[in-house]
């Protein structure tokens, strides 16, 4: 059975996500790719570690609204945060492009059938704002969210805190003013903030390009009082080529309390211990980064014992997640009278030209199907598809829908609960 956390990287592949090679490898521009350097072990203080990224246009959106937050944080932990109307706009604008794209929803799938609990496209964002925005208190430090500590960087004392998203590193090792919204926000900002220390991983774990573990000072800016400051991380470890929704998507599924994840991942034949720390209250994450623990096999060194409550959710079967133009909005679950022929789903085309549907197909909960050949749906359209009782069925106890395209890869998928069909004849909105 596939690991779900393998699922996760596959579908933000399909998505956001750009693949990560060795810089003696040849990428492949229109999917997009980012080169680790194959020479960690060396001593240059100027190496850099991702060599060189193509992130083709397709692709850039949440790289985009992502960067525009990675200034709107006070450096140092201790500090409160201000935060602006316009702040609080741009967190809003990523998690909106990031809660239906392919890595979240497999996450979200996941979670809904590891919990027994519907999950709508709504209580999904609200728990990405809790888990990895909303502000908490921790050992005296007023304002962390897990979002800033993972993907921005922190300081405290002179250490480097957090930081372990690749593209952040890749901006300010040679990019770091479009950290700064390409403006200068005080003298003395330069675009290489990166000194590289060394190599903290195995010869194994080169082999991987998906991760790297290194020694690193960086040249935090302080923002609020216009100042560099030379933090250092002895040890930093972080996923290589995922998108910000790929790797808020990992995070989420690894610290979420209900689902009871494993703590153990395998990606691309590496295999990884998934470190994650909640605050008190276990409703935010404070930390997430990956540890590489070696290869899939029987050579690979030992990891953290697994306890029962790491096995005994089933991951959902693995039907390719892909990025897609057609979603389901909505669905009459529980028409007024005789259900059978009177349910229905509705799609809407959210791209540029009409789609053919030839091909394509509804999926419920118990993998019922029923075709949309001979379909269309305009550019901008919806289009509502009454059920045939001898395929999909939706069950007024609550249930979940796929859409799937002709190649047998779930291009939407959404759940509903018992409690929002209670009543005949409403459309609910999913």
């Amino acid at each position: 059975m596939a690991d779900i956390y393998q699922q996760i990287w596959d579908a933000d592949q399909s998505g956001s996500g750009v693949r990560p090679i060795l810089d003696t490898e040849s990428g492949d521009p229109s999917t997009g790719f980012v080169k680790v350097n194959s020479r960690l072990t060396a001593t240059d203080r100027d190496l850099r570690v991702l060599t060189e990224t193509v992130i083709p246009e397709s692709k850039r959106r949440s790289y985009e609204l992502c960067r525009v937050l990675f200034d709107n944080y006070a450096l140092p932990e201790r500090d409160e945060e201000q935060e602006t109307a316009q702040e609080r706009e741009e967190v809003h604008d990523l998690v909106h492009a990031m809660v239906d794209t392919p890595p979240m929803l497999v996450a979200r799938d996941y979670v809904a059938r590891a919990t027994e609990t519907s999950i709508t496209r709504e209580r999904w964002y609200n728990t990405l704002m809790e888990m990895w925005f909303r502000r908490f208190s921790m050992g005296g430090d007023p304002h962390l969210t897990g979002f800033e500590h993972v993907a921005v960087g922190e300081q405290e004392g002179a250490k480097a805190q957090g930081y372990h998203f690749w593209y952040k590193y890749y901006l300010d090792d040679g990019f770091a003013r479009q950290v700064d919204g390409a403006t200068n926000h005080f003298p003395g900002l330069s675009d290489d903030r990166i000194v590289y220390l060394g190599s903290k991983q195995s010869a194994e774990q080169s082999q991987f390009p998906e991760s790297v573990t290194i020694s690193y000072r960086w040249q935090a800016p302080d923002y609020d009082r216009d100042a560099l400051r030379p933090l250092t991380k002895k040890i930093g470890g972080f996923f290589v080529g995922c998108s910000v929704e790929g790797l808020l998507a990992l995070g989420t599924v690894r610290a979420h309390v209900g689902a009871r994840a494993p703590k153990d991942a395998v990606i691309n034949g590496a295999r990884y211990h998934l470190k994650v720390f909640r605050d008190d209250s276990n409703r935010h994450v404070r930390t997430f980064y990956p540890v590489f623990s070696g290869a899939e096999g029987p050579t690979i060194p030992s990891t953290p014992p697994v306890t029962p409550t790491d096995i005994d959710i089933p991951v959902p079967p693995a039907t390719p997640v892909v990025d897609g133009r057609i979603r389901i909005i909505a669905a009459l679950v529980n028409p007024e009278g005789h259900d059978p022929g009177s349910e229905s789903v509705t799609l809407i085309n959210t791209g540029s030209a009409a789609a053919a549907l030839d091909g394509w197909h509804l999926e419920d909960r118990n993998a019922r199907r029923q075709p949309l050949s001979g379909m269309t749906v305009g550019a901008g359209e919806t289009l509502r598809v009454v059920l045939d009782p001898s395929g999909v069925q939706l069950s007024n106890k609550g249930g979940s829908i796929r859409l799937l395209d002709a190649n047998d890869h779930a291009v939407h998928l959404v759940t509903y609960s018992k409690g929002q069909v209670k009543t005949q004849g409403e459309t609910i909105l999913l």
